[in-house]
C-alpha cells in the first residue's frame, strides 16, 4: 500500500489533516501498515460522512467515540488514548510533510503508544526509540 498516493488522492485540503497511527512509521520504512488512519478537522469529516463513508460509534473508546471508515481508512476528529489528549490542531499544525503529505511527528505517535501499552505499541515504541536514536534526535527535538 502506498500511503502517500493513497491519502493524495482523497484531495484533502492541507492543514485540515494528518495521518496518525503507523501511517508515520510505514512512511519511514520501520513497519507495514494495514490501513491509513487519519485526524482531520469537523467539516473534513462531514463532508466525508456526506459521500457516504460508513460510521461507527465507539462508545468504550472516550477519546475516538465516532469514526468513518472507507477502504484503507480510518478517519476521526480526535486521536486520544487514556489520559493522552492531544490538540488535533496542534497534531495537524506541527506535522511533518512527507511527499506533500502530513504525518503526526514520530514524538507524538512515540507518546500516544506509550499511553496505549497494547503489546503491538510496546513493540512500535522500541522501532521508534531506535530510528530516533540512529538519527541522533530526542523525543524532545
Amino acid at each position: 500500500m502506498n500511503i502517500v498516493q493513497e491519502v493524495k488522492d482523497l484531495g484533502l485540503p492541507s492543514g485540515k489533516y494528518a495521518v496518525v497511527g503507523s501511517g508515520p512509521l510505514a512512511v519511514r520504512k520501520l513497519r507495514a501498515a494495514r490501513d491509513i488512519d487519519l485526524i482531520v478537522t469537523q467539516d473534513i469529516y462531514d463532508a466525508l460522512r456526506a459521500k457516504g463513508w460508513r460510521e461507527e460509534n465507539f462508545p468504550e473508546k472516550p477519546g475516538r467515540p465516532w469514526v468513518l471508515f472507507h477502504g484503507p481508512f480510518d478517519v476521526s476528529t480526535t486521536w486520544s488514548v487514556n489520559d493522552y489528549e492531544p490538540s488535533p490542531e496542534q497534531l495537524m499544525r506541527n506535522a511533518d510533510l512527507i511527499d506533500g503529505v502530513p504525518f503526526v511527528r514520530l514524538k507524538d505517535v512515540l507518546q500516544w503508544k506509550r499511553t496505549c501499552r497494547r503489546e503491538k505499541d510496546l513493540h512500535d515504541v522500541a522501532l521508534i526509540e531506535a530510528h530516533l536514536k540512529l538519527k541522533g534526535q530526542s523525543e524532545n527535538d
